[in-house]
């Protein structure tokens, strides 16, 4: 391999977001493992973000085998600029260093990634394996806006799906593809009708991750009790969650999008004690969900629940 004459890398990328949603998403292990170093048939079955100067983090994919991409902090300058040492030990043991440098461009940014030290007969992959990252990244800031508390029981997610809509409507509503990324269960599309459903979340996913001490009760599945509420196929489900005595509801709405579907969920009549836990499973199934439907492999469930979770129960009602 030729080693006398290293290489500096250079993309430049417009992004429709802000530039601290951008600068943050390379920083958020819940999120991070959809995009970063990920491969449609790969699993991203570890990521590890320590987000300071001087930590260190460690994306390990597993697609016939397992393939570690691990580095250093070396400047965190929020929203303008990461950078961050980087090594795929596996195929080179050579440390090479990466900086981002975010703009404010309108009301979205504009990113220009720089890798050094790159070996020549590795160039050609690592400026394709970028391009293929920030377009990943840019797909990933497009479809999954953040939540919305619409009031203070109601919480709200949007995704953009790939479509027809009629696709998405089955994975809402067919027990398999349910199954998949939320629970399976056979249900009758009637207002009234009463159906359960029966969660696995270690089934989600290839590599079955065991649920915390936390969610100890989870470990074996859980089966509980619903009534369909609302139902215009293929645009509107609803169904109650929880406690039959007092039960919250939620509402999936389906709009079509050229190729792409919207779907919004709401869930409404929540316990203040339970905002932040419906909040993190809904974020993280809807993942799954994102996942199953774009054909990639998702990530265990449970290690990602866990992150949103810390996440909602700091940001509180915010």
């Amino acid at each position: 391999m030729n080693t006398t004459a290293l290489r500096s890398l250079r993309l430049t990328r417009r992004f429709d977001a802000s530039a601290e949603r951008v600068f943050d998403a390379w920083l958020d292990p819940a999120t991070a493992g959809r995009w970063l170093f990920a491969t449609d048939n790969g699993e991203m079955v570890d990521v590890t973000i320590d987000a300071r100067v001087g930590g260190r983090f460690s994306f390990t994919r597993r697609d016939g085998e397992d393939v570690e991409h691990v580095g250093e902090y070396l400047e965190i300058d929020r929203p303008r600029r990461l950078v961050f040492t980087f090594a795929v030990p596996k195929f080179d043991p050579a440390v090479t260093r990466v900086t981002l440098d975010i703009t404010p461009v309108g009301k979205g940014c504009e990113l220009v990634l720089t890798h050094e030290d790159v070996l020549p007969d590795w160039a050609d992959a690592t400026q394709q394996g970028w391009g293929m990252i920030l377009g990943h990244l840019e797909e990933n800031l497009h479809q999954q806006p953040t939540r919305q508390l619409v009031a203070p029981d109601t919480l709200r997610f949007e995704r953009l799906l790939p479509g027809p809509i009629e696709r998405v409507w089955a994975y809402l509503t067919e027990s398999e593809k349910r199954g998949q990324w939320l629970s399976s269960g056979a249900m009758e599309l009637n207002v009234g009708s009463r159906f359960e459903l029966h969660f696995h979340h270690v089934e989600l996913s290839r590599t079955p991750v065991p649920a915390p001490q936390r969610f100890k009760d989870h470990a074996d599945g859980v089966t509980s009790q619903h009534r369909i509420t609302a139902c215009d196929p293929p645009r509107l489900l609803g169904f109650t969650w929880g406690n039959p005595a007092q039960p919250s509801e939620v509402r999936f709405e389906l709009t079509p999008q050229g190729d792409e579907v919207r779907l919004v969920v709401t869930h409404s009549r929540l316990q203040p004690g339970d905002m932040a836990t419906t909040s993190g499973g809904w974020h993280t199934h809807l993942d799954v969900l994102a996942d199953r439907l774009a054909g990639r492999q998702p990530q265990p469930f449970w290690p990602i629940f866990s992150r949103h979770l810390a996440h909602y129960e700091q940001a509180g009602n915010a």
